[in-house]
């Protein structure tokens, strides 16, 4: 141990003239300074995180994309006993506020006098929702599009068709940015004479839907 204190001494006595005092008043005169100056500046970034982020656009917003799935059914104007029934997927896109862009794929069930016929009709339209009070709007549409049956559609027409489609209806607020459609619309399907016989069919078409954005 007297070993010990012997070499310890000296390094004490030479510590001791290279040791700094400690001022306390300065360092906390620096630590208020420093204070100020972090509560004075200003947030170099946001950060947004992700459950502040909207998941989807505004509903009927340009720029913003649905898809849908719905189904209608129609009976022809002079020949009751001519229905049919249609259920398909379309891709809605807004091409400017509260209009859209609709192009789908149909599938079709035919009941005629004469025979019976399944086909698929793939379409193309324009919807414009001129009243949109948010939770609800009102839209008016039309379109065209290109049918194809199994069977002459109607009898004595042919298997090959074009089909225009007007109508109106109402859109209504589901929850989570879907919406739900209900309508009626104008069904014409005929083969613009194409065709030796163009009888041609006019059908009047209720339908419902409901779309989801992506």
């Amino acid at each position: 141990v007297s070993e010990f204190m012997l070499y310890l001494l000296p390094l004490l006595l030479t510590t001791q003239d290279l040791a700094v005092p400690f001022n306390v008043t300065a360092a906390s005169t620096l630590v208020m300074d420093l204070g100020t100056l972090y509560s004075d500046a200003q947030p170099i970034a946001h950060v947004q995180f992700d459950d502040q982020i909207p998941l989807h656009a505004k509903w009927g917003q340009k720029g913003s994309k649905r898809w849908g799935v719905g189904g209608g059914y129609s009976v022809d104007f002079e020949e009751t006993e001519n229905r049919l029934a249609r259920v398909g997927f379309e891709i809605e896109h807004f091409v400017e506020n509260n209009l859209s862009l609709d192009l789908g794929i149909h599938l079709l069930d035919v009941e005629q006098a004469g025979k019976d016929a399944i086909g698929l009709n793939a379409s193309a339209q324009l919807r414009w929702y001129f009243i949109d009070a948010n939770s609800w709007s009102m839209f008016v549409e039309g379109g065209v599009g290109l049918l194809r049956t199994g069977a002459n559609v109607p009898t004595g027409g042919s298997e090959f068709n074009f089909t225009i489609q007007l109508g109106s209806g109402f859109s209504f607020d589901a929850g989570n940015n879907n919406r739900w459609l209900v309508g009626a619309r104008w069904f014409h399907i005929s083969n613009a004479n194409t065709y030796n016989n163009n009888p041609g069919r006019d059908s009047a078409m209720l339908w419902t839907g409901i779309s989801f954005p992506f």
